[in-house]
């Protein structure tokens, strides 16, 4: 929403529950493009965007022959400037031993995934071991997870400045390095633990007792009325929380949503798609309504410690 002050809105997103600073996603701000790589053969063809255009040896004349370069060339300096998520099986991944004092467990450096058989080969060049902070608790659970064979990982990455795949020149195997971002160890949909920026997010879990609460709060830019028509939408609100939470028992962050002629989230600390198009389809009867921007929190509590809730709006003003 053009009326929005952005700043106002990294303010708000950035100060997590316990202090911490979370990622934040704003619409209408440039930010880097995410995209999703299904497995072995969307990672051949990432590598083959790669080919440095003055490696190719296109056929045609010398017209064709300009053009497709310049074509491997934009192709290349756009997938060099995206961002990767993959999900990636690991149940033959090592483990380091785990730090007690640091309650901290990573895998063996450089962390390395093999797709297909080793067709394809990611290693890790920052972030080396994945790092999770997790109890000795939660570090056996993974552990045991990956003896099950159900561990899985997603990963979040970068390309270094000179990415180039290697491989073999038959173009049957692939090696790429990368820069991880953000990282996340899953026991099927469940998460376990996230590692990189997503591990600055509070140490509390709805799977160990922390309780959940949705606290919408004044809008930032519109009426009043604004909040206390999506405050009227909260036991839809909460049912989108409580499912995110059967999936990522530590959700948690900040959803901004801009009302008007449709409704649409302007800023995400959450990084939860899932949560942002279930919010979305919650508040969707209020698209027409009068121009705002609502932000909604949605907040755990670590067990022993009752979160803000639902509160309520001061009368007047």
């Amino acid at each position: 929403m053009e009326g929005m002050a952005p700043l106002v809105v990294a303010l708000l997103l950035s100060a997590a529950p316990d202090g911490s600073t979370a990622s934040i996603r704003m619409e209408g701000v440039p930010e880097v493009p995410v995209e999703t790589l299904s497995g072995a053969g969307d990672v051949v063809n990432l590598c083959k965007r790669l080919v440095p255009a003055e490696r190719i040896r296109p056929s045609g004349d010398a017209v064709e022959q300009g053009e497709a370069r310049a074509r491997q060339e934009s192709d290349r300096d756009e997938s060099m400037a995206g961002r990767y998520r993959i999900m990636l099986p690991a149940a033959r991944v090592g483990f380091a031993a785990y730090d007690g004092a640091e309650e901290r467990l990573k895998v063996v450096e450089p962390a390395t995934f093999r797709l297909e058989g080793g067709m394809v080969v990611l290693t890790a060049t920052e972030e080396r071991g994945l790092p999770v902070h997790v109890d000795a608790g939660l570090a056996r659970r993974i552990l045991a997870t990956r003896a099950a064979g159900r561990l899985g990982l997603e990963l979040v990455f970068d390309l270094p400045d000179d990415a180039i795949c290697g491989g073999d020149r038959r173009g049957r195997r692939y090696a790429l390095n990368v820069e991880p971002v953000e990282w996340r160890w899953l026991d099927g949909e469940e998460v376990l633990a996230r590692g990189g920026v997503a591990g600055d997010r509070p140490a509390v879990s709805a799977s160990l007792g922390a309780e959940p609460a949705v606290d919408v709060g004044e809008p930032m830019v519109g009426p009043r009325e604004a909040a206390r028509a999506v405050l009227a939408r909260r036991a839809d609100l909460d049912a989108c929380y409580a499912e995110e939470l059967r999936k990522d028992p530590s959700a948690d962050g900040v959803l901004v949503v801009d009302l008007g002629a449709r409704v649409a989230i302007a800023a995400d600390s959450t990084g939860s798609p899932s949560l942002k198009a279930c919010v979305e389809r919650a508040l969707s009867s209020l698209a027409g309504s009068e121009a705002a921007s609502v932000p909604i929190r949605f907040e755990l509590a670590a067990p022993g410690r009752s979160g803000r809730g639902h509160e309520a709006l001061p009368s007047g003003g």
